[in-house]
């Protein structure tokens, strides 16, 4: 019985177990881009990344807004996410009606560089800087 309470404090657990996973989370990569936006239209038009737990308690829903801060704050959501909350991927993102899962940071990365490079984001972008600058 003293070996047992001698051990009782023992660490058991890992030393390397708040280790950073190899792949970054699309909340991550999402929050970052949105500084980028910001940075790239002189805060004209910014970007805000929200995210809280699904109803199911098992994935996190991730929104990704425009906000045009001349316009009274106007905001503009441009991209919904949800992934599980214990593993990161898969993401799935959607726009407009339309949704694509990415499997891993790369993915994410290659669809949000194609999206955020597409001509509606570029327009959506681009009317709202117009408005801020003449409102």
């Amino acid at each position: 019985m003293g070996t047992f309470m001698e051990n009782a404090k023992e660490d058991l657990w890992p030393s390397n177990l708040a280790e950073e996973p190899s792949d970054r989370s699309p909340l991550q990569i999402l929050r970052e881009q949105a500084e980028r936006l910001g940075e790239k239209t002189s805060n004209v038009v910014e970007a805000v990344v929200a995210a809280e737990p699904h109803l199911d308690g098992s994935t996190l829903d991730i929104q990704f807004s425009l906000v045009a801060p001349a316009l009274g704050g106007y905001e503009y959501v441009l991209l919904r996410a949800r992934q599980p909350v214990v593993d990161l991927y898969p993401v799935r993102l959607e726009f407009e009606g339309n949704s694509w899962t990415a499997n891993e940071e790369d993915g994410l990365k290659q669809y949000l560089a194609n999206f955020f490079n597409s001509a509606r984001t570029r327009k959506i972008i681009s009317n709202l800087v117009a408005q801020s600058r003449s409102a």
